[in-house]
């Protein structure tokens, strides 16, 4: 047991130590390689959404009852009047 915790302090400081030398990556790029970077970046983002989608089904189901809610509460703005067929609202 003390093995493993000695063996994860070890990975720990290594990965600590490497990450304080490399620097900050985007300081040394120019700004077409940040643009690059970035659009790489949403498009793997954009695949992964989409994969999530496919593989997970209600995700999709509450999405769609996200858009509905969304639409239903634009469409419910103050000032607007009643909608048709529906009974008129006493004034508050």
């Amino acid at each position: 047991m003390a093995y493993a915790i000695t063996a994860v302090v070890v990975i720990i400081l290594i990965w600590v130590t490497a990450k304080a030398a490399s620097g900050d990556r985007y300081s040394k790029m120019t700004g077409e390689e940040f643009e690059a970077e970035a659009k790489r970046s949403s498009s793997l983002g954009a695949a992964v959404a989409a994969f999530q989608k496919v593989i997970d089904p209600s995700h999709h189901v509450e999405y769609v009852q996200e858009q509905q809610q969304r639409i239903e509460a634009e469409s419910s703005k103050s000032g607007d009047g009643p909608e048709p067929g529906s009974p008129p609202s006493s004034p508050s």
